[in-house]
């Protein structure tokens, strides 16, 4: 988003150069750039877009601005992309850089476009060549424009100097003139095979040593599992599988390991990095120097964040002004495609791992109306909202954690089950929640996954899981396994709630209950002490995609980290 501020205007509220303004606001007037959700919602409602009324809402939001701001403050924004909800027209009719802003939307569509066509070679190099060449049109019609932006003439050298110290972008603009003068780009596609049997595996897959192919089927299964290895181009998948099948594994591991095979276009001049990932990191430096030149002009980047007030359409907006784009310059979505080029299957069988889901929560009125009237689950508990701060510290972690442990123990003693959630945070500010689903501990694996996937997409820098176990003392087979819990005979019940920081820090409670009797929604459920617990093997991979060291973990904490 682009808050317009004219020139004489005060540095914001209270004179600062960072500022926010608070104001209800209609959904029809709302859209967001990168991240929305001061609150439970995760994204835009976009279906609220086509309400009749936008305009009334908007001179209203308008004037609630200029009232905060002390300044002339003009929205600009319209609704998002049919094709992404991340994607927003910025700019203002008559904006010298709308040439600039529509050619980044074209490489941001030709850029789900290569998603969608990744294992179609040639519609994956048709939508590959119209990426590079709509990347490298942005600074052409920038350039066009230089004369409707003050200043451009004393400001552009710099930025110019910066992209010509970035290997990529000089890359594309290589590329580009291979494209239009010479023909198609040399590529090729590798194939990358991940062995996973635990969710430490899990994470190391995308960051893990590479093997050779005769080495990786050499190895062990716990050595093979650490590492990553190129198949043969000539091999097929179930040639891969039918291969892998030799590995020396124990029997328990075996029907616990899953096979991750992930494809990689490359270009034969830039072997080390992923096609996507090349055009999202360029359009991030593009979409940066078009925000950088919009200030020339006045205009501020912002963001804007809700939060739903009531079951009318009005929410609270928080305009808050930033320095630069999070995600450097990259929309959420174009943070990870390994999702994208990645399959699952199961080691024990091949077959193909598809029995789990993660499903973003929307905030509902009347669920939140019934909750605070009926009360199903007891008093919502106290607490502060100074305790949690920014989620970054030990104390504030642990504060986070024993709320939604007393929260747990209300859904217990209410004879419901407690599903499995992850909520985001940034900054202190929830951003995001997700409902999880698994069949079995390959889904849960994939899950795993997904939770460290939507974390780096949300930008977020805290996350909270809350899930019912199976727990039990550390039994050793005679393979020299741990015995998963939901195997062991004196298994017992728990719900954990686990919160991880990307500074590093962790927090755990562990709510042991036994059934009485009955079944969900009308069991009768005994919840014993709260007991400390340490980090949630499921959070695993999300704190490598943060880059944090992993607390070393023995003896049955490791078991239970593992197999849960």
């Amino acid at each position: 988003m682009l808050v317009a501020r004219r020139s004489g205007a005060t540095g914001g509220l209270g004179g600062s150069g960072r500022s926010r303004a608070s104001v209800p606001v209609s959904l029809t007037a709302l859209s967001e750039d990168v991240l929305r959700g001061a609150g439970n919602c995760g994204r835009s409602d976009t279906s609220c877009h086509s309400k009749a009324g936008p305009r009334c809402a908007r001179k209203s939001l308008l004037a609630d601005l200029i009232a905060s701001y002390g300044s002339p403050v003009e929205e600009i924004l319209i609704k998002p992309a049919s094709w992404c909800e991340y994607e927003y027209r910025a700019c203002p009719d008559g904006c010298p850089l709308e040439a600039a802003e529509s050619r980044l939307r074209e490489a941001h569509r030709r850029w789900h476009e290569c998603g969608e066509s990744y294992l179609d070679p040639d519609d994956f190099r048709d939508a590959l060549n119209s990426a590079i060449q709509a990347l490298r049109n942005v600074t052409f019609v920038l350039q066009s424009a230089k004369s409707q932006i003050p200043d451009f003439d004393s400001w552009y050298p710099s930025e110019q100097a910066k992209m010509r110290a970035d290997r990529i972008l000089r890359w594309i603009v290589d590329s580009r003139n291979k494209v239009v003068k010479q023909g198609d780009l040399k590529t090729h596609s590798r194939m990358m095979v991940h062995l996973v049997v635990n969710y430490e595996e899990e994470a190391a897959a995308a960051n893990s040593e590479r093997r050779s192919w005769e080495e990786f089927l050499r190895a062990d299964y716990v050595a093979a599992a650490k590492s990553t290895t190129e198949a043969p181009v000539e091999l097929t998948v179930d040639e891969v599988m039918s291969a892998l099948n030799e590995t020396k594994m124990s029997m328990m591991a075996r029907q616990r390991a899953s096979v991750l095979f992930e494809r990689r276009w490359v270009a034969d001049d830039m072997p080390d990095h992923e096609l996507l990932t090349v055009l999202s990191h360029a359009y991030g430096r593009l979409r940066e120097l078009v925000m950088n030149c919009h200030k020339l002009l006045g205009y501020i980047p912002a963001i804007v964040s809700y939060s739903v007030l009531d079951d009318t359409e009005s929410r609270l907006a928080n305009v808050e002004e930033i320095d630069e784009y999070p995600l450097g310059g990259r929309l959420p979505c174009m943070v990870s495609s390994r999702s994208i080029r990645t399959t699952r299957r199961r080691f024990s069988d091949g077959s193909v791992i598809t029995e789990f889901r993660s499903h973003r929560i929307e905030s509902d009125p009347e669920v939140r109306r019934f909750l605070a009237l009926e009360k199903p689950y007891g008093e919502a508990p106290k607490f502060s909202v100074e305790a949690l701060g920014g989620l970054q510290k030990v104390d504030q972690l642990n504060a986070l954690v024993s709320l939604y442990a007393k929260l747990a123990v209300g859904i217990l003693q209410s004879g419901q089950d407690h599903g499995w959630f992850t909520h985001y945070f940034r900054r202190g500010v929830m951003v995001g929640s997700r409902l999880h689903m698994a069949a079995d501990v390959h889904g849960k694996q994939a899950v795993a996954s997904e939770v460290a996937q939507t974390a780096l997409e949300l930008d977020a820098d805290a996350v909270v899981m809350i899930n019912e176990a199976w727990v039990a003392r550390a039994r050793v087979t005679p393979d020299g396994d741990y015995l998963p819990p939901e195997l062991h005979p004196e298994r017992s019940e728990a719900v954990f709630v686990s919160a991880a920081a990307r500074s590093g820090v962790v927090a755990g409670r562990l709510l042991p209950f036994r059934v009485l009797d009955g079944l969900p929604p009308a069991r009768r459920v005994e919840v014993g002490e709260p007991q400390p617990a340490g980090l949630v093997g499921l959070l695993t991979p999300t704190r490598e995609a943060w880059g944090c060291d992993a607390p070393p973990l023995i003896g049955s904490e490791f078991w239970r980290a593992q197999r849960r």
